[in-house]
């Protein structure tokens, strides 16, 4: 039995051969062209190796990590003002505010008509 696939199998194989015989050829042929090809023009397009040092391609330096926080190199030219002198936000200032500006808003609709 296992003669019999082995002879099946080689006489498909030389029928095959036989069938694309100029495929096979035509195919070796263009192989073998290009093989040919690559090696003329590495021989004669191809730029010659310097004969000078290249340098190195120029990358941006790593970063070093910063280990303690910078001091600063001056005063500024004046200090901020004390905390009593900044306003607050309070609840009470907020409705102010609010109150302010919907009278605001009344005027403006008024002188608008």
């Amino acid at each position: 039995m296992h003669n019999v696939a082995m002879f099946i199998f080689v006489l498909l194989a030389i029928l095959l051969l036989v069938v694309f015989w100029q495929y096979i050829l035509a195919g070796l042929g263009l192989w073998v062209l290009v093989l040919i090809m690559r090696a003329v023009i590495n021989w004669t397009l191809a730029d010659p190796k310097p004969n000078y040092p290249r340098k190195p391609v120029q990358t941006r330096p790593v970063a070093k990590p910063v280990t303690t926080r910078p001091e600063p190199k001056s005063k500024p030219a004046r200090e901020l003002p004390a905390p009593d002198y900044l306003p607050r936000w309070t609840a009470n200032r907020r409705l102010d505010a609010g109150r302010e500006h919907a009278q605001w808003q009344k005027k403006f609709d008024n002188a608008a008509q």
